[in-house]
């Protein structure tokens, strides 16, 4: 069965760069200013696996059709005879690339490179870098003069302008991951008519996600919370952070839902969390936060207790004045639950 995990921190380390080129993008010139061979050395290398590494997540999309898809075609020529056809397959994406390249977008150089990660899966990233202008200084006497140094790799993701990571095989239930810095939410037009591709999952089905690996996550780690927080506080603050941003971005998700005093048990569980949303899929993911999924069932929440009692609120226990521990009580072994209220109605 596909996994719906992207790559995992240990795959993004293990990464090796079996091929890597790039070609010279001039938004002026008809077509790309192709080159032959780069030849690296061992610290440049480095560099640029740093630069596959920050290009290693995005949004999940799958190619609209495989048979006509010139992008899985020259990826998978890549993928299945890197020596005989790695030179040209990059000089066909590269010149498909500039062919859907507005005019509005940088000068820059266009990245082919053919990876491995750690159980010898092979995958291909596409990378658009813009030209940054970086200055260096002179010093003459006490005086600095300042030369424009062109042609440079600045050391930032930041630079990574569009990203896509394509993986041929069926290992993933996604064929590409794709990212846009200029585009918050997805990928522009002009980027996916270049790759081919539509998002795997909408907004709407991955804002529900997001709530309910929230909710599986929080009753798989009971014991290792927060003991003064019921589990249902953790999906309220999920739901809290897609009804109130416009841009689902992980770590900014995770920071959220995980309030937690305690720096070291927060760092555990952050990086606990982040894991089991790398693991589901959503991690690396942007999207807009669909309100019409928060329904009142979605934030709902259910608790049944062996007497046949049933508990059912919205967002946090403490705001309805509902006290639910996350363990039984050492003395009795059983879960001491405190209902406050001013008001108690007969229904039947």
């Amino acid at each position: 069965m596909a996994k719906e995990s992207v790559l995992t921190q240990d795959e993004k380390n293990s990464i090796e760069i079996q091929k890597i080129i790039f070609h010279i993008i001039i938004q002026d010139d008809f077509k790309p200013h192709y080159l032959e061979e780069v030849v690296l050395t061992e610290n440049q290398l480095t560099f640029f696996k740093n630069r596959l590494i920050d290009a290693s997540q995005g949004t999940q999309y799958l190619f609209t059709d495989k048979t006509t898809s010139q992008i899985f075609k020259q990826c998978k020529l890549i993928v299945d005879s890197v020596e005989h056809n790695f030179l040209q397959a990059s000089k066909t994406i590269t010149a498909q690339f500039k062919s859907h390249h507005n005019k509005n977008t940088s000068d820059g150089v266009f990245i082919v490179a053919l990876a491995q990660i750690k159980d010898k899966r092979k995958l291909v990233f596409l990378i658009k870098i813009d030209h940054k202008i970086v200055y260096e200084y002179k010093q003459k006497g006490n005086k600095a003069l300042l030369e424009e140094v062109k042609n440079t790799f600045i050391e930032d993701k930041k630079v990574l302008q569009k990203v896509a990571l394509v993986d041929v095989s069926d290992h993933y239930s996604w064929d590409v991951l794709a990212f846009d810095r200029t585009e918050p939410t997805g990928i522009t037009g002009y980027f996916k008519k270049f790759l081919e591709v539509k998002e795997k999952e909408t907004p709407f089905k991955l804002t529900e996600k997001a709530i309910s690996y929230t909710s599986q996550w929080a009753v798989l780690k009971r014991k290792e919370l927060d003991p003064a927080q019921d589990t249902s506080s953790y999906k309220a603050r999920a739901v809290s952070y897609l009804n109130s941003h416009n841009v689902f971005d992980t770590n900014e998700f995770i920071d959220y839902v995980i309030y937690d005093e305690n720096f070291e048990r927060k760092e555990i569980l952050v990086n606990s969390f982040n894991d089991y949303l790398i693991d589901k899929g959503i991690a690396g993911q942007t999207f807009t936060p669909n309100k019409d999924a928060l329904t009142k069932k979605t934030k709902k929440n259910v608790r049944l207790t062996s007497e046949g009692l049933k508990l059912e609120w919205e967002g946090e226990p403490n705001v309805v004045n509902i006290e639910i521990p996350n363990s039984p009580d050492n003395n009795d072994g059983l879960y001491h639950i405190i209902i406050k209220t001013s008001k108690i109605t007969i229904v039947s």
